[in-house]
């Protein structure tokens, strides 16, 4: 904690802040003129909401600039006076979470008894940043059918440079300009709500009444925001106004109201009961008020499985009923706001959205169970010290995480059953996976994860001769990131069986095991470590000229993590983040702007932890390379607590980190429509990765390891042999008026992987030509975890079953739009378009491993016998590794709503009917595993078809 108050002194000192938003709130600014042009200072101006709790004021300094920051989205009415001059009104004035607005206000000589009311339109184009995002209303959200569960991150799929692919249980998996689904952020008011270890947005769940309006930055980020790779997304939430306001929803989609997108099969059907219900109200008006909003879910959806995966299901799991994935759970926000006095407003939350699901996928005959998410809580002070500085300090918890639930039954092992087998050095390994019978998974495990988030930040408004400044410096720390990971193995630690059929094409001949994993043990404290992360920044907002808004920045984060197993610090690093950015306006009235950006944004401190050493039980790998009933051949790895010998963790370990510049063009016009084009380019710079040290070659002739104790012994390192390299164009056009709402985009992405191979991949040594690669690349988020990297001819490297090549597509297209007809009438539509995704590389085998590289096995000196990791036949099918590669079928969705809107007294009722899917398309967006193998019976096969047409009925009440 000393350390903790050093850095918020330092923040203190250096503070002379504005502009980057470390809240969810907007803010407006601009310039009071009379009617010849000349500045007014001492203009009094203030802004009014139905939707915010209090007004919010500011006064013109001598330049006649007047600032209001820290404003809760919302339509606000801007009211300016002055002794002599008539009262101004201008109205409506939207503001967004995040985003950056000037309106200028024009002061005419009268009495202040009059008043000029200027209707027009509100500037929608960021003006004081070059910050790449996209905002959407809580009401947008709410109005469109972007999915059936109605799930808050569906707006997160409207954003430029997005994009999508599916999961078990029918999970969305979201990429921001190509980082890795676990890399986005999620905040709420500001606070971190993302959990410590990679998660996807799932992890979070709201109702949407609980969200007023929604900021998705996806490029250009400033140096108050929170580490991370992937979209930042910053949730504001409603809050209770001195007005008594609420909500109820009921959402019904019947089983009957799906149809069927896979013939001979079973579909990802859609049976759901969704019950949303908010309330704000004041509980001291003018002073305090209160909002709450819950959600209770009940699902069963529908597992896509086709013909022939229930012919083998059914075949060779005689009991086998197809189920359904299941999810029940209630979900709960709570928010309290009070005005301590006319400067300082304290507003906090609690959060609890503790999600527990039972679902497989399609060849798995029992499910499993797992519970995601938890809960989240946050604290912030806002102070107003005068029209040129601010303050705001805030604290936050949140413990979410994913728990996997022991196996349904532990008394057998999961036993994966294959169409054949095909011999790889001195090994077998199954051909054809056909089903995963007995448990759903080898083990279970649980995360008692949790984070504690401050922050501080104090921004000031200067002016001069050279200009004005809006400078912001803060702290902002994570004295506890706790990560941990205990696992549980059933059935006494006999896991995992692999079966081949014991006559090719024949279930009822039954099964021939040939390969069994046995821990010795059955529970097991894989990991615990703790980090912390101290930053501090400082950034500015330079005005030399109106138009003109340069915006250098600077972060600087002290990370350190221990490996609390072993007691041994893993890393320590400084993270230095630059940041710079232009905003200029090409017009007086801000209506054209064009922006550029250069930063480097390190990934955040909870994807990079690793450990210094190996906690595993011993396990057995037992053989029956002949299939006659005897496993005469085992490998022991022996059972590790101690620090791994050979310096596990590189003293120059530190955190990965992208360099990324763009460069876009936004117009606004008549009838707020916004369009824009820009261009985004990322490197993805030394990504965590695992280097295999203890193997010892002769050239290229695999001769054992140095120490014989031990097989692979991997150090954790940044990666800089090699890179991904991103580059996007993305098009945009955006209207947001009462009565319509509308957000298209398309977007044009191009990929390939810069540098050469790492050391001792085997790749390197048998095809050291076929590095190249610009179709499916593989995650651009490296692993400490296990070493993805290390064998990239094992045939799933860089595939979309193992690493994420999903998330590369080369054209999306997006569109949503809402609008409020005559007569009350309610539509809405959206629609996606995505490419195939590609399958990473093809890998086809010959006839025999290749002596070249070496003996199958090698013993050692110990007597000890070892398999060689180059005497593979697998081998990549072309001269590169793109040569060759497949692409799941494009997809295409689209979805609709029809409704109407009745009135009753106070009451005001919403009755609609969402369609989804309506043309009944049924790609598959991922392949399956071994689909990559030429030689496997699953080669080209692809998997997580797209959900099948179906139906909502819709019922909401607000008052």
């Amino acid at each position: 904690m000393c350390r903790l108050a050093s850095v918020l002194c330092v923040g203190v000192l250096i503070a002379r802040p504005l502009l980057a938003q470390t809240t969810a709130n907007g803010s407006l600014r601009g310039t009071a003129t009379d009617q010849q042009g000349a500045v007014l200072p001492g203009v009094s101006v203030s802004l009014t909401s139905a939707n915010a709790p209090r007004i919010h004021t500011a006064t013109t300094d001598r330049e006649g600039r007047y600032r209001s920051p820290d404003v809760p989205p919302g339509s606000y009415t801007i009211v300016a006076e002055l002794d002599g001059f008539s009262r101004f009104v201008r109205t409506p004035i939207t503001v967004s979470a995040g985003l950056n607005v000037t309106v200028d206000v024009s002061m005419s000589v009268g009495a202040i008894s009059e008043t000029i009311e200027v209707k027009q339109e509100t500037p929608l184009l960021e003006s004081q940043s070059a910050l790449q995002a996209v905002n959407i209303s809580g009401e947008m959200l709410r109005a469109m059918p972007l999915s059936e569960r109605r799930e808050w991150f569906g707006a997160v799929t409207l954003a430029p440079g997005v994009t999508t692919s599916e999961s078990v249980n029918n999970e969305k998996l979201i990429y921001v300009h190509g980082a890795d689904f676990s890399a986005n952020i999620v905040q709420i008011d500001g606070a971190d709500m993302t959990p410590t270890l990679g998660s996807t947005l799932r992890y979070t769940s709201l109702n949407t009444d609980a969200i007023d309006d929604m900021q998705i930055k996806t490029a250009g980020v400033d140096a108050s925001a929170p580490l991370g790779l992937g979209g930042i997304i910053n949730i504001a939430t409603a809050s209770g106004t001195n007005r008594v306001k609420g909500a109820a929803t009921l959402s019904v989609q019947p089983r009957a109201w799906n149809g069927s997108n896979v013939p001979g099969g079973t579909s990802s059907t859609v049976d759901q009961k969704q019950v949303d219900l908010s309330l704000g109200a004041p509980l001291v008006k003018d002073r305090l008020w209160a909002f709450g909003a819950y959600r209770h879910i009940d699902t069963a959806n529908g597992i896509s499985r086709t013909s022939a995966q229930l012919d083998a299901l059914r075949g060779l799991v005689p009991s086998f009923t197809p189920f359904d994935s299941t999810n029940v759970a209630n979900f709960w926000f709570a928010k309290l706001t009070t005005q301590l006095a006319s400067s300082h407003q304290l507003s906090g939350f609690v959060q609890h959205d503790v999600n527990p699901l039972s679902f497989a996928d399609a060849v798995t005959a029992n499910p499993r169970q797992e519970a995601t998410g938890g809960s989240g809580a946050s604290l912030r002070l806002s102070s107003v010290w005068s029209d040129h500085l601010t303050t705001r300090a805030a604290a936050s918890y949140n413990d979410k995480r994913r728990d996997v639930l022991h196996a349904l039954d532990p008394t057998e092992p999961l036993q994966r059953v294959y169409q054949g087998t095909i011999v790889s050095g001195s090994l077998l390994f199954g051909n054809g996976r056909l089903v995963d019978r007995g448990a759903p998974l080898t083990g279970g495990s649980t995360q008692p994860n949790s984070k504690i988030t401050l922050s501080f930040d104090a921004t000031m408004s200067t002016s001069g001769r050279w200009g004005s400044h809006d400078v912001q410096a803060g702290v902002y720390a994570q004295p506890r990131i706790q990560v941990a990971l205990r696992d549980f193995n059933p059935n006494g630690g006999f896991v995992f069986e692999e079966a081949v059929l014991r006559q090719p094409g024949n279930f009822g001949a039954g099964v021939v095991p040939f390969h069994r994993v046995t821990f010795d043990g059955v529970t097991n404290l894989r990991l615990q470590r703790r980090g912390q992360d101290y930053a501090v920044y400082v950034q500015d907002a330079w005005h030399p000229v109106p138009r003109l808004t340069i915006s250098p920045g600077l972060r600087i984060d002290r990370i350190v993590w221990t490996d609390q197993l072993f007691s041994v610090t893993t890393e320590r690093s400084t993270a230095v983040g630059p940041r710079l950015g232009l905003n200029y306006a090409l017009t007086a009235d801000t209506r054209n702007v064009v922006r550029a950006h250069w930063v480097r944004v390190h990934d955040q401190a909870a994807q990079t932890g690793t450990s210094v050493g190996t906690s595993t039980l011993a396990q057995r790998d037992l053989f029956d390379l002949d299939l006659d009933g005897t496993f005469e051949t085992v490998l022991l790895t022996p059972a590790t607590l101690s620090i791994t010998p050979g310096r596990s963790i590189d003293p120059e370990f530190h955190q990965p980190f992208i360099q990324e510049w763009g460069a876009g063009y936004d117009m606004q016009f008549r009838g707020q429509v916004t369009a824009g084009v820009d261009v985004v380019h990322r490197d993805f710079r030394d990504r965590s990765t695992l280097i295999e040290t203890n193997s010892r070659y002769n050239g290229k002739v695999f001769v054992g390891y140095a120490d014989e104790a031990f097989n692979q012994v991997y150090q954790a390192t940044n990666n800089d042999w090699n890179w991904p390299v991103y580059t996007s164009l993305e098009l945009s056009l955006t209207k947001r008026t009462t009565r319509f709402q509308g957000i298209a985009s398309y977007v044009r992405q191009w990929r390939h992987i810069g540098g050469t191979w790492q050391p001792n991949d085997p790749a390197s040594f048998i095809q050291p030509d076929a590095f190249p690669n610009d179709r499916g690349i593989g995650s651009s988020t490296g692993s400490t975890s296990s070493p993805t990297d290390a064998n990239s001819l094992s045939g799933t490297h860089m595939t979309q079953a193992s690493t994420g090549s999903a998330q590369w597509q080369d054209h999306t297209i997006r569109m949503g739009v809402t609008y409020q007809a005559p007569w009350n009438l309610q539509l809405a539509s959206t629609y996606t378009f995505q490419s195939g995704g590609w399958s990473g590389p093809i890998i086809t085998r010959i006839a025999a491993a290749d002596p070249a590289f070496g003996l199958a096995t090698v013993t050692l000196s110990n007597g000890r016998r070892v398999a060689n990791p180059l005497a593979t036949t697998f081998r990549f099918l072309g001269p590169t590794r793109s040569d060759g590669q497949l692409t799941t079928p494009p997809l295409h969705v689209w979805n609709a709503r029809v409704g109407r809107r009745f009135a009753l007294r106070k009451l005001t009722f919403d009755a609609g009917l969402d369609l989804f899917n309506v043309t009944n398309n049924g790609a598959d967006q991922a392949f399956q595993l071994g689909a990559t193998q030429l030689f496997n019976p699953l080669f080209g096969a692809t998997s997580f078809r797209q959900l099948p047409r179906s139906a909502q009925f819709v019922l909401r009440t607000t008052f």
